[in-house]
């Protein structure tokens, strides 16, 4: 079977998968919530996300965060999905199914249960969403049960990492290890911000992940991209006899670290190849997608509500290019505190050099925007 010319990318927001079809040759139909003008520029076509249209012509379709829920799920049965089948999907998004998998594994996970906790030291989660937005310290969270809720152990000696990897059912390329970075309110204590990565690796580290990647890619029979939320336990290199890694959940799509890969192109042809051929990247090819660089990416969040009128929406899409800002809205709009305005890209030699070029370069656009909102 020969690689589709043409591909359907869905989501809350598609604009870093769109771009890395487009780089790669593919014609891409764009379904997403926000219609960002970057988004629009990268696809042949434009839709909203809801109702989910019937489009691309018999294209296959990738999907990104916002198919989290049994009902959004239901819906893609209908669709020419690429990638992850949803019945594989609702398996990783369901609580029940999901850890006592990981237990007949024996893969280490922190403490979860499907009561009701209302004690310190348990976090309230749902798989049914993305983001961080459904995270709660259990004392703050609602103790109704629901399909995706359950209540887990926090461990505040733990980091947490992501790992980017392709599956083909059986095996799995890593492409690399990711630093979240949060943006905290008073009601999304763990909402997500960006990512900067490929972080480093010891030889160590990546014997462990490949080994653990692996299994839950055939567990769970993951196709084409995903991602692994981890906490990272103890010093890496010692040998402490504690659990090293402990698994949060998969998310068994296109995910937002994609846009740390390939930037030189061939991300999205290696996705399709996995999905359509089962063919997995050789470590040249990783290596290529890792890039010479690290990369990072921040969400612009505004601290307070504004509109951005058509002059000011120009003036954003001239400074673009020099601010590194993705994601740019299309037209006039008006946002409350806290919406996304747009995104930040950069490059370094080292995490601390990116985090460094994200805080100069937001600094540089709350300067402009003084101008302009």
């Amino acid at each position: 079977m020969t690689l589709p010319a043409r591909l359907v990318i869905a989501g809350l927001s598609v604009r870093a998968a769109a771009e890395a079809a487009r780089r790669d040759g593919f014609d891409v139909v764009a379904v997403d919530q926000f219609g960002d003008a970057d988004t629009r520029a990268a696809a042949t076509a434009w839709h909203a996300l809801a109702p989910l249209p019937d489009v691309g012509g018999g294209a296959p379709w990738l999907v990104t965060s916002g198919f989290d829920t049994p009902d959004a799920l239901t819906a893609l049965h209908t669709r020419p999905l690429l990638g992850t089948a949803p019945a594989a999907m609702a398996r990783v998004r369901d609580p029940r199914t999901f850890f006592a998998a990981l237990d007949a594994r024996g893969i280490a996970h922190p403490a979860v249960s499907l009561a009701p906790q209302t004690g310190t030291g348990w976090l309230c989660k749902d798989f049914a969403s993305s983001g961080g937005q459904q995270v709660r310290p259990a004392d703050q969270a609602p103790c109704v049960p629901s399909p995706g809720r359950y209540w887990q152990r926090h461990v505040p000696d733990a980091a947490p990492v992501s790992l980017t990897f392709l599956g083909n059912g059986e095996r799995a390329a890593l492409l690399g290890l990711n630093q979240p970075l949060l943006h905290p309110d008073a009601d999304c204590p763990w909402r997500f911000g960006g990512l900067i990565g490929p972080l480093p690796m010891t030889g160590r580290q990546q014997t462990r992940l490949q080994g653990l990647a692996d299994r839950l890619t055939s567990e769970f029979d993951l196709r084409g991209l995903a991602s692994l939320d981890l906490l990272q336990r103890g010093d890496a290199e010692a040998d402490t006899g504690e659990d090293e890694w402990l698994v949060l959940e998969i998310n068994p799509r296109l995910s937002a670290s994609l846009v740390l890969y390939g930037a030189a192109g061939g991300l999205m042809r290696a996705v399709v190849a996995a999905c359509v051929h089962g063919r997995l990247p050789d470590e040249p090819a990783v290596q290529r997608l890792r890039g010479p660089h690290l990369r990072g990416f921040e969400i612009v969040r505004l601290a307070r509500p504004c509109v951005l009128g058509a002059s000011g929406v120009r003036a954003l899409q001239q400074r673009a290019a020099a601010l590194g800002l993705h994601d740019l809205p299309a037209g006039p709009q008006g946002f409350e505190a806290g919406d996304p305005l747009c995104s930040i890209e950069v490059e370094g030699d080292s995490a601390d050099a990116v985090q460094r070029a994200l805080v100069d370069q937001r600094t540089a656009l709350d300067e402009f925007l003084e101008t302009w909102t």
